[in-house]
């Protein structure tokens, strides 16, 4: 996935999540999961692809690794309990998200990453930028579940606009719309 699907349908299962688990909404800052949802790609895309890209020729490393998803959750449950904040917790959350759109169990060996070696695979496509806009325009695998992301997100820009919501989403990160 490129944008629109990690952002939306992340967003949308944790808002499923949300109205399943708690009738009161607010407890989850949609600002964080926004970011979650993309932490993966945000850490692991300047450094694998651009700034070590002949160290690594590849644009999946740490934060793609079932490790870093752990780390963060584990360190959010930590946060959770001594201070009540769930912020962490929802970057671990949105992280192990990630890790499941972008099928990551077709690359053992960067998953479950330091456990078959300590060097990341090189990855077959080679530009990632390239193939995935190739993927975008040709695979339905692909342009779907962007589509389904982006058709999201656009419902909840619209109904937080409607609603006269935006700046609060802004400032807190809240989403109340039905």
């Amino acid at each position: 996935m490129i944008f629109f699907g990690h952002l939306g349908l992340t967003t949308g299962i944790i808002k499923v999540y949300e109205k399943a688990a708690h009738k009161d909404e607010g407890l989850i800052d949609y600002r964080v999961v926004l970011t979650g949802s993309l932490l993966p790609d945000i850490i692991d895309k300047p450094i694998g692809a651009f700034l070590f890209r002949n160290t690594f020729h590849n644009s999946r490393i740490f934060s793609h690794t079932l490790l870093f998803a752990g780390l963060l959750t584990l360190a959010g449950i930590y946060f959770l309990r001594k201070y009540k904040k769930n912020n962490m917790l929802l970057l671990g959350i949105c992280s192990f998200i990630h890790l499941l759109l972008d099928s990551m169990w077709e690359y053992p060996a960067i998953l479950f990453w330091p456990y078959f070696g300590w060097k990341f695979p090189v990855r077959p496509e080679g530009n990632w930028m390239q193939e995935s806009l190739l993927r975008f325009v040709t695979d339905p695998g692909y342009y779907i579940p962007e589509f389904i992301g982006f058709i999201i997100i656009a419902y909840y820009f619209i109904k937080l606009a409607k609603n006269k919501q935006l700046k609060t989403f802004v400032r807190h990160g809240t989403c109340h719309i039905d």
